[in-house]
């Protein structure tokens, strides 16, 4: 672990992280497997630049873990429904374990099919959909992953929260070192990056992010109730439809319905997930496609910049860097988080990365 730089941060070594989150999750009664796939969705988030959905959130895990509301040992089961389709139910357990497991069914589904369709049921908090979009790329498949969640996004010309911020990623295989890869929510912001970030820091917020209590912008972290759905009615439109596939194809209810992450600690949140996967050999030589791919992407970055960009980005090009990045220096985590980690090894009598 590095001493602490002057705005607080600190970098711990990505393995030592990991280990440190499984061996916590596992004093707290949480099965080896499932503390395993936990902790590297978890770690792999922060690596990636995803903060809101990394380490920060082992505590309220633990909350979870402990009251009652996660599953720690939950018993898996996946069914198949037709010659593509599938669905996972998470016996209320991690949603990590839960949405990988949906994972491995729909890469199986496509190279049986072509296509692989997983619907998932009784899960939890899953991290980031990209966890599971890129493994779906790493097998030569177009990977899809999405999840609802409660209630924190205003619908389009609303002032109370119904929608999930509802995220969806998508994945492409490719030459390159990394994928192409979306991982957005479908709200201007991800509710867990006010939660996790800003409430914690004590800073503000755009105006255009959140609503307070009363329906009104608000720029104060502590009085955001709900935040706004992106591109005001797309984001609300693609909002309806993350809802649909995961919560109303799976049966166990839209956004509404989904109990709570940050309090009620003994309730599970209920909630549901989509995964697909595309075998892109199921429809071209792989090896054409990536070349057609990198060509595509070569006449993107040939395009001339302005506004101060340097060149064009794909999407998930950043995160790809900081993963690079992290993996060799060290996770970066804020000086929140690393509190958070610490009453954590004091707690569950875990030595802390050194």
């Amino acid at each position: 672990m590095s001493d602490p730089k002057p705005d607080g941060t600190t970098r711990i070594d990505s393995d030592q992280l990991r280990t440190f989150v499984e061996d916590v999750l596992r004093s707290g009664g949480v099965g080896s497997e499932h503390a395993e796939r936990v902790a590297d969705g978890l770690v792999r988030a922060d690596m990636r630049g995803v903060s809101s959905h990394g380490v920060s959130r082992l505590e309220v895990y633990m909350k979870k873990f402990e009251g009652g509301g996660f599953n720690p040992s939950p018993e898996i089961t996946v069914t198949r429904l037709g010659d593509a389709v599938s669905s996972v139910d998470a016996d209320d357990g991690p949603g990590q374990s839960a949405a990988y497991a949906a994972t491995t069914e729909a890469i199986e589904l496509a190279e049986e099919c072509g296509v692989g369709m997983v619907s998932v049921t009784n899960s939890n908090h899953f991290g980031t959909a990209a966890y599971y979009t890129e493994r779906a790329s790493s097998a030569d498949c177009i990977g899809l992953a999405m999840t609802n969640v409660g209630s924190d996004v205003i619908p389009y010309g609303g002032s109370e929260p119904f929608l999930g911020t509802n995220p969806i990623s998508f994945s492409v295989p490719t030459n390159r070192s990394f994928p192409i890869t979306l991982d957005m929510a479908t709200s201007v912001v991800a509710m867990g990056r006010i939660q996790e970030g800003s409430r914690r820091e004590d800073t503000e917020i755009p105006a255009d992010w959140a609503v307070d209590e009363n329906g009104e912008p608000t720029t104060d972290p502590h009085e955001a109730v709900a935040v706004r759905p992106l591109g005001g009615p797309k984001g609300y439109g693609l909002g309806i439809i993350v809802d649909v596939l995961c919560g109303v194809v799976s049966g166990v209810g839209t956004s509404p319905d989904v109990g709570p992450l940050y309090d009620a600690f003994d309730e599970p949140m209920r909630l549901g997930h989509f995964v697909g996967a595309i075998d892109v050999s199921a429809f071209r030589d792989v090896a054409e496609f990536k070349r057609e791919i990198d060509d595509y992407v070569d006449r993107l970055k040939a395009i001339e910049t302005r506004d101060g960009f340097d060149e064009v980005m794909l999407p998930g090009e950043i995160e790809a860097a900081r993963l690079r990045d992290q993996r060799e220096t060290g996770v970066e985590l804020g000086a929140s988080t690393v509190e958070s980690l610490r009453a954590l090894s004091e707690y569950y009598d875990v030595p802390f990365p050194q």
